[in-house]
């Protein structure tokens, strides 16, 4: 397993929870070839862990702008992945 590069740009949410989301986001990048995979998968892990309604955008070069309940956004890369997770409602 080649060794990932970690850029946090933006969090808010407690250090566990980042901790969490890296871990995580780094076992879907090396199972899931697809952005679309790793979203699914690290969305999945923090509904089933933090309870429902998580969202994760992946990819490239992206702009966004959500709006998510407090204590609950991240805006992170893993390699050459832009990963944002956040959660709604």
């Amino acid at each position: 397993m080649a060794r990932s590069s970690i850029v946090i740009h933006n969090a808010v949410m407690s250090d566990e929870m980042q901790r969490e989301a890296l871990q995580c986001a780094l076992l879907a990048v090396n199972m899931y070839q697809n952005a679309s995979g790793i979203a699914t998968y690290i969305a999945k892990e923090f509904d089933r862990k933090y309870q429902r309604t998580w969202h994760c955008v992946v990819g490239n070069t992206f702009s966004s702008y959500v709006q998510h309940t407090s204590n609950s956004y991240m805006f992170f890369s893993v390699s050459d992945k832009n990963i944002l997770l956040f959660k709604t409602g």
